[in-house]
């Protein structure tokens, strides 16, 4: 780790932090001085000493200090100013338009979408699937293409891209959106307005710190202020190594678009052009000979200065900045979710886990948590089908869901009751005193947990993504390895 950080400091910084540190200590340097220049002054009155003046005694501590101040804030600004002069050039040169990259991976992002999160509410027939018609909000003809010939799963993939690229395509208010098209895209277009390796790529973590859905699932599993000190150095070593990684590629992508347009005599080069793959391979550099060259020359300078010479380094790296992110949101999805722990879904959390790379020691913990969850969804459906049989029927997924949610977020103060079997008439009692009331609750409410279950379910599956798509990015820009 060390030798990761050193590879991201310069020079530059090493100056930056000793007159930070110069400057920070200056008044302490002046009163140490002025204690010495006191004791020295105050010697010279004793007879038979002769030191200095009070002229002399005043001065000293003065000089001492201002030079500290001084020194220090030029030592500060030298490095600061060539630093904020690269980053301001990498990203006025479009380094915040590597939003554009992602974007233009918007079928991919969709299918992943479809696949993990929007194709269960289309067979439960949720409200994210029911459209309001409207002439411009939603026209009919749009998002109600007429299918002939699809089965219910291929119409309702259809369906579902056909809003989605409404939605995308038509600036509007995300309320106005959701109510119009059912499908929630909240998530999706805030995390499509970050850049890869733009230093405003934050919008998962502020999606997992600030929104308000996330937030009423933390309510209700009860993620709170614990919790979240416990997670707190997670995210301070994420922000550690994202602030590095993206601070050193914008100084070192904007001093190399200063050189090529300077040594082209042109204004063409910009940050995409280095972090675009494939973009040194297009007609356009035919224009500057030898630029091509030089351009992966130098793409490969900058790449091996942050992430390292070899392909283990180079994702060492990269995942300490995205997979803290996707290991937050599972944890929090964990706890919610009952389906991505039991594997009804078609995928699940120990396979997402062990797919990142997650310690053995962490899918152990987990691999206990989706076989608790197993145990207790067949004790919650004898106790359904003891006391709510109508839960169990065809008609009332949607319903069943909610409950699987609400019981599995409150399960840590069920799990007796869920453990104990219903022979005896006292437990019995005991399962309907404790868990029909968050039964009813929860089917009364079933449309409030589907909203916060798509939107939890959208935000970890964006987290993947996220991770996927920049270790993506990172192994084209490297190219094949020789």
């Amino acid at each position: 780790m060390f030798q990761d950080i050193r590879r991201l400091i310069t020079f530059l910084d090493v100056l930056y932090y000793l007159g930070d540190q110069l400057y920070k200590r200056s008044l302490r340097y002046t009163g140490v001085t002025a204690v010495v220049s006191l004791i020295g002054y105050l010697g010279g009155l004793l007879p038979g000493f002769e030191t200095y003046s009070a002229r002399v005694a005043i001065a000293l501590p003065l000089a001492v200090g201002s030079a500290c101040l001084v020194g220090g804030l030029v030592l500060r600004s030298i490095p600061n100013l060539l630093a904020v002069r690269a980053i301001n050039v990498a990203e006025a040169q479009d380094l915040d338009l590597m939003e554009d990259y992602r974007k233009a991976r918007q079928e991919e992002h969709l299918e992943a979408l479809w696949q993990r999160v929007f194709r269960f509410e289309w067979a439960l027939g949720t409200a994210a699937t029911k459209i309001r018609n409207h002439r411009f909000e939603a026209p009919p003809e749009i998002c109600c293409p007429e299918l002939p010939g699809c089965d219910a799963v291929e119409r309702g993939r259809r369906e579902f891209f056909a809003r989605a690229r409404f939605g995308l395509d038509r600036p509007q208010p995300q309320t106005r959106q959701r109510y119009h098209l059912g499908i929630d895209l909240r998530f999706l277009e805030d995390w499509r307005n970050g850049g890869f390796f733009d230093r405003q790529d934050v919008k998962l973590a502020e999606q997992f710190d600030g929104s308000a859905t996330l937030d009423a699932v933390k309510r209700e599993v009860g993620y709170g202020r614990c919790a979240a000190l416990a997670d707190f150095p997670l995210k301070l070593y994420q922000k550690f190594w994202f602030v590095m990684i993206t601070r050193t590629i914008a100084i070192q992508v904007g001093a190399t678009i200063t050189w090529l347009n300077r040594q082209y005599d042109t204004d063409y080069f910009n940050a995409q052009v280095l972090l675009w793959p494939g973009e040194d391979e297009e007609p356009w550099l035919d224009l500057f000979p030898m630029a091509a060259g030089e351009l992966r020359r130098r793409r490969q300078l900058i790449l091996d200065r942050v992430f390292g010479g070899d392909e283990a380094s180079a994702r060492r790296m990269l995942e300490r900045m995205v997979l803290p992110g996707f290991w937050l949101a599972t944890k929090l999805r964990a706890r919610y979710d009952p389906q991505y722990l039991d594997g009804t879904l078609g995928y699940d959390l120990l396979a997402d886990l062990e797919q990142a790379g997650i310690a053995a020691e962490r899918v152990a913990k987990c691999r206990a948590m989706a076989e608790e969850t197993k145990q207790q969804w067949t004790a919650l459906e004898q106790g359904l089908a003891l006391f709510r049989p109508e839960l169990l029927a065809d008609g009332a997924a949607e319903a069943l869901r909610a409950v699987r949610v609400a019981v599995h977020a409150a399960r840590k103060p069920l799990r007796r009751r869920l453990r104990d079997g219903l022979q005896e008439p006292l437990a019995r009692q005991r399962f309907a005193d404790a868990v029909l009331p968050i039964v009813h609750e929860a089917v009364q409410a079933k449309e409030k947990y589907t909203s916060r279950l798509v939107g939890l379910r959208t935000h970890h599956e964006l987290t993947r993504l996220h991770r996927l798509e920049y270790l993506r990015l990172l192994d084209l820009l490297r190219g094949p390895s020789p």
